[in-house]
């Protein structure tokens, strides 16, 4: 009589039960605890209950051992028949576990290709969609009557009610600048104690670098950022989160500007065109749409400026052109091309009546804004002007150059009255705070000055925490903090 066996341990039942229901055998007491348990049949799952078990009757009797097992030779054949056995499963199971892991690999590999592929497909949807709001801007440009592309060939000149408001703001600007006293101004001792209080990478990092920074003049909270990825970040560092991304330009943005009476952002590209985006809402962190688009240049547009009025552009280009544009319509009022050299920086004086553009023939123009010629010429630079910043009291300009110097010069003389040599590099970035105490310098490194006396600086703090060169620096409100952007796609908060 062969081993009644347990359909669920598998073993010879020593109480075995047979339930009709199923057409198993069960141990007695596992089927009962099952049961107990869930009331369902292990091995088919159907419902079953006590009754419906039946008791076997079965011989109890020891059956003797098998003839193989009364001798030693064969224990130990029936030893190697169990390990061969295990040999065998032992290898089956290695083997599945190679092709389980090989199956993995392949998986994985394919989720790494898709995620590439998603990526990729995201980075060309982006691209298509700065491209085609670039040509709907330009179809809109193009319709009669909408006063963009055709306006802006129609130069409207610099007119006499134009240069009169300019004379009468210069004047009652005049008066207020020659203030020295700045009672909420951070004090040195402040500015020693500057240390990175936030680090954010917020462009994408297929194309690294974040080229330009402006930090609003009353609204240290509001950050603006233009990156090699050809987009214009705004960034919010009260919540240290992107508040909204600006795409339009398909080239790389080399300069942005808040305007510090309207809720409007200015960008400048590698793509030969400005544009000037205003807020939907009534917050700042509403969606932004381009209100006009300026291509007045066939270069790279380098440097922008806001005039003091509040109602003009400044454009500088590498095509050896500047020209100044009307707010609210994009129309160029005036352009002024073909001139010897072009101008990687340009900016309006604090009063308005005059600019100054640092050329790529390693002078600093100034330019009087009402006759559109050149009032001074600063020499001294070994290397192309890359950067420029007045003071807020509009005495002193200071100038950096590809040769790795910032050059100090006094405007009423006019002459260099300091030469400053920072890090190993070129001078990327210089930016005075609103009163003129201090100054920012970007480079290989991020250092900043402050007047010792009435005609020279003294370094008040180097800030080395990029790592790589810093493009773009910028003061909050009375020099609470320091905003400066790197190649290293970082915008940098420093404060005490």
């Amino acid at each position: 009589m062969s081993t009644i066996v347990c359909a669920i341990s598998g073993n010879a039942a020593e109480e075995p039960v047979f339930s009709p229901k199923t057409g198993h055998v069960y141990e007695k007491r596992l089927i009962e605890k099952q049961i107990e348990s869930s009331g369902k049949c292990p091995v088919t799952k159907e419902e079953l209950t006590k009754d419906d078990l039946v008791d076997v009757k079965a011989n109890k009797a020891v059956r003797p051992r098998p003839a193989s097992a009364t001798s030693i030779p064969g224990m130990l054949s029936l030893l190697q028949s169990e390990w061969d056995a295990l040999m065998s499963e032992t290898y089956e199971l290695k083997t599945s576990l190679d092709t389980t892991r090989k199956q993995l690999s392949h998986a994985l590999y394919q989720h790494d290709a898709a995620c590439r592929v998603i990526a990729r497909l995201l980075r060309e949807r982006d691209a298509s969609r700065g491209q085609v709001a670039q040509l709907q801007d330009q179809l809109a440009n193009s319709t009669p009557g909408t006063g963009s592309a055709a306006g802006q060939d129609r130069e409207t000149g610099l007119t006499p009610d134009i240069i009169k408001r300019m004379e009468e703001l210069a004047q009652s600007l005049s008066k207020t600048r020659k203030n020295k006293n700045f009672p909420d101004l951070a004090p040195v001792a402040d500015i020693k104690e500057f240390k990175c209080a936030g680090s954010h990478p917020i462009h994408q990092s297929t194309a690294p670098g974040i080229l330009c920074v402006d930090v609003h003049p009353t609204d240290s909270n509001r950050i603006v950022t233009g990156g090699v990825d050809s987009q214009v970040i705004l960034f919010d560092a009260a919540t240290q989160k992107m508040a909204q991304k600006l795409l339009g330009h398909s080239k790389k943005v080399t300069d942005v500007l808040f305007h510090s009476g309207k809720d409007v952002v200015v960008s400048a590209s590698a793509d030969t065109t400005a544009k000037i985006w205003t807020c939907g809402g009534s917050d700042w962190k509403s969606a932004y749409t381009c209100a006009h688009t300026i291509r007045k240049h066939t270069a790279e547009i380098s440097s922008l400026s806001i005039h003091p009025l509040g109602e003009y552009l400044l454009t500088a280009s590498l095509d050896k052109s500047w020209a100044i544009h009307d707010f609210n319509t994009g129309r160029c009022v005036r352009h002024v091309k073909d001139l010897a050299s072009g101008y990687p920086c340009m900016r309006f004086h604090p009063d308005g009546l005059i600019l100054a553009g640092g050329t790529e023939d390693k002078t600093v123009a100034v330019w009087d804004i009402k006759e559109q010629t050149t009032v001074a010429t600063l020499t001294g630079h070994e290397d192309a002007v890359q950067c420029l910043t007045f003071s807020g009291n509009g005495y002193y300009l200071a100038s950096g150059s590809r040769d790795g110097t910032v050059k100090l010069w006094d405007l009423r003389k006019p002459l260099n009255i300091q030469t400053i040599k920072v890090g190993d590099g070129p001078i990327n970035s210089v930016a005075f705070d609103t009163t003129g105490q201090y100054l920012a310098v970007g480079g290989s490194t991020l250092q900043v000055f402050n007047f010792a006396t009435k005609s020279s600086m003294a370094e008040t703090v180097t800030l080395g925490d990029h790592t790589a060169p810093v493009m773009g620096v910028c003061w909050s409100q009375h020099a609470k903090s320091l905003a400066s952007v790197s190649m290293d796609r970082t915008l940098k908060i420093h404060k005490n």
